[in-house]
């Protein structure tokens, strides 16, 4: 299962082609967004961020993806998940922790465009799967010699 984070769910609802070209390697898995992804995807429509408004976003998500429940056992693997950040000396912030432990209850690939985990000690504890919206040259070397700092 590929847990999709805010940035790709907002970009893949957009038509961003990064986001269709990302995604279209992951056809064959089922796709997710935590329901807080959800609420972050609707108040973006409601601020202007996102084209469409909250029915036809909740319509476009729900046809496409299942919604992951975010719940005291969610809350408890963040936790986890934060501690296990800490002791490599890489704490996530607070929602961000939840989200991705969300992908981890739920023993999903967490996709994200947060470079925070694209981090070598992150990606020790938790599936990621990069989502670049502005790849670059640069970008990739930088990724190819990350030294997890």
């Amino acid at each position: 299962m590929l847990v999709i984070d805010d940035t790709l769910l907002s970009d893949y609802l957009d038509g961003v082609p990064a986001a269709r070209s990302f995604l279209r390697k992951y056809e064959g898995a089922s796709w997710a967004v935590p329901s807080i992804v959800s609420y972050e995807a609707y108040m973006g429509s409601l601020h202007g961020f996102i084209g469409g408004d909250v029915p036809t976003l909740r319509a476009a998500i729900t046809s496409s993806m299942d919604v992951l429940p975010v719940t005291e056992r969610t809350a408890s693997e963040a936790a986890t998940l934060q501690r296990d950040l800490l002791e490599r000396g890489v704490p996530a912030d607070h929602p961000d922790a939840l989200i991705a432990a969300c992908a981890r209850e739920h023993g999903g690939t967490f996709a994200t465009a947060d470079t925070h985990f694209w981090k070598e000690r992150v990606r020790e504890v938790l599936d990621v799967a990069i989502y670049d919206p502005e790849p670059s040259e640069d970008d990739s070397l930088n990724r190819e010699t990350d030294n997890g700092q």
